[in-house]
């Protein structure tokens, strides 16, 4: 974001001290605290469902989390000259969670069940037909049809660099248990009905990670919402031990201490527990690794790529080791 991002703020009615560039973003110091400013791909329909969801956060008592502020006009979304969008947050002074220290991995699970039981959607919502999510199998689903596609793709190339070689090696033992997780997805209806049942009222965060964890002092901050929809909430659950574990070389200590901390605060249901061993039996690595692959630039390919499925390949054995013990 480039110096001129700032004209932006002269819509709005803040008071701005100081502001300091961070990373990808303008953070600024006011007399009502600090502030972010930022790009925004959303509309103001999104923006207007984000705060939807930070009031109901904050009306149950949690009050740390970074609701967009509306400009002059009362606009969540504001415009530059060259049609740009930004918004301006609320924001808080702290740093991001540190995935080395076991204890702030597990205050982040217990923040994450404590969001999650106040993210509860009434009946009535206009939100909810928009911002619904697939239902997980149509969404592996998907995900595998992607993945053939992508073998389709690299099997007719006439010269193969050297990750497309090492993908079509590995192909085939990622891709069975992309189906092995589908199939366990798929199994039971009743299972299947009562996901759809807490899909339909509840919301996830959507990119629950520990760059959105900030440590306040002996307070935690939730920042970035922006994919916030309605959802099973434990796949934010998954998507935070997926991060972590890859970090930690899939310790099955240290996976089975994050699902004890979130369930003593959010018990997980049966059904949600065969989500939760679908989703981490899944190669979401592979697949995304793969789709990365696939939009890049093919006449060269970062040695980057054959480093990821490096790793990838030496920690398959302890994924399926933690895999087995849910």
């Amino acid at each position: 974001m480039n110096d001129r991002a700032l004209k932006v703020l002269e819509q709005y009615e803040l008071d701005v001290i100081n502001t300091r560039r961070g990373r990808g973003a303008w953070f600024l110091e006011t007399p009502g605290g600090r502030r972010i400013l930022s790009d925004y791909s959303g509309s103001e329909d999104r923006a207007l469902f984000q705060n939807y969801v930070m009031a109901m956060i904050r009306e149950g008592g949690y009050q740390n989390v970074d609701r967009i502020l509306p400009n002059r006009e009362g606009s969540l979304v504001s415009r530059d000259w060259e049609g740009n969008r930004y918004v301006v947050k609320e924001w808080y002074p702290g740093r991001e969670c540190d995935t080395s220290s076991e204890n702030e991995i597990l205050q982040a699970v217990e923040n994450l069940a404590r969001l999650h039981r106040l993210m509860k959607a009434g009946e009535q919502t206009e939100f909810r037909k928009k911002y619904t999510a697939q239902m997980p199998s149509e969404e592996m689903c998907s995900w595998n049809a992607q993945l053939r596609r992508i073998r389709i793709f690299v099997r007719a190339r006439h010269r193969k660099s050297a990750f497309e070689q090492m993908f079509l090696e590995c192909y085939e033992k990622y891709y069975a248990k992309a189906q092995e997780a589908l199939e366990l997805l798929t199994q039971g209806r009743d299972g299947m009905e009562s996901l759809q049942t807490e899909r339909d009222g509840c919301i996830c965060h959507g990119d629950y990670s520990h760059h959105h964890v900030l440590v306040c002092g002996y307070e935690i901050a939730t920042t970035n919402f922006d994919r916030c929809r309605f959802d099973l909430q434990v796949k934010d659950l998954c998507h935070f031990m997926r991060k972590i574990l890859e970090k930690q070389d899939w310790n099955i200590r240290l996976g089975t201490r994050m699902l004890a901390a979130y369930s003593q605060i959010r018990p997980i249901s049966r059904a949600e527990q065969r989500l939760i061993r679908a989703r981490m039996l899944y190669p979401e690595k592979f697949r995304k690794l793969a789709a990365s692959y696939y939009d890049s630039n093919k006449a060269w390919i970062s040695r980057q790529y054959i480093e990821k499925l490096e790793k990838m390949n030496r920690q398959e054995g302890a994924r399926l080791e933690f895999v087995k013990i849910l």
